[in-house]
């Protein structure tokens, strides 16, 4: 075997290498990124499907009839 081809395979092993390392990097951080996505939607979900507290009234229309208050009249 000539000494140039065997410094070509152990190129192409470094390059392939190099590339598996950084492909399982990618694959890692994407995992990651994906995991935290999930996690936030489902933080979100649980929060939209929580209760909410009812709307208080305005202090100035408390204890007032329900046909009091509530309308203006623009028609005068």
């Amino acid at each position: 075997m000539d000494i140039s081809s065997m410094a070509g395979v152990a190129t192409v092993t470094n390059t392939m290498a190099g590339s598996k390392t950084s492909n399982d990097t990618s694959a890692a951080s994407l995992n990651q990124a994906l995991d935290t996505q999930a996690q936030q939607a489902s933080e979100q979900v649980d929060q939209s499907l929580t209760p909410q507290q009812a709307p208080q009234e305005p202090s100035s229309t408390r204890g007032l009839p329900e046909n009091v208050g509530r309308n203006i009249n623009v028609t005068a």
